[in-house]
């Protein structure tokens, strides 16, 4: 009977150890879980802002190899207008991928880094931007007209 009492007790205290394991192993999978999408996302906003400033070091390399591109808003010359065309697309679509990586909550950092860009660019080339509205999507122009409002 004694035997039999004690296996009984030595049981219950491996039963009781198995539920602790148990539970200890559940909270370190949402641990591990909550971990892995934390460095997920830290690791997607890296990548954003890799790719985003690959992408305009490769477009201010074109300005330092023709600088009228920057002025040439100013002081047209009819000779480069195609040429000017195509940067200030491109310009203009790095500026949107700038706003869509920029959409959603906990982008501060990457606004805060990529928004005077913008703007900057947008003081460069809103002209042509206001004659090619028709290349970008509706939210993103009223994005442009909201926070980059034309000057008179």
């Amino acid at each position: 009977m004694v035997c039999i009492l004690m296996q009984s007790q030595i049981m219950s205290v491996w039963t009781k150890a198995q539920v602790i394991a148990e539970g200890v192993a559940a909270i370190g999978i949402v641990v591990t879980l909550f971990y892995t999408l934390w460095s997920f996302t830290r690791s997607l906003r890296d990548s954003y802002y890799a790719e985003l400033d690959r992408v305009y070091f490769e477009l201010l390399k074109i300005t330092l190899e023709r600088p009228y591109l920057i002025d040439f808003p100013a002081a047209p010359d009819p000779s480069k207008q195609r040429e000017y065309d195509a940067y200030a697309f491109m310009v203009w679509n790095f500026v949107e991928t700038v706003f869509d990586r920029c959409q959603g909550h906990g982008k501060r950092h990457l606004r805060a880094t990529w928004y005077p860009v913008v703007a900057s660019e947008n003081a460069l080339h809103r002209e042509w931007f206001n004659n090619n509205r028709v290349r970008f999507k509706e939210s993103f122009c009223q994005f442009i007209e909201k926070e980059y409002p034309k000057r008179p």
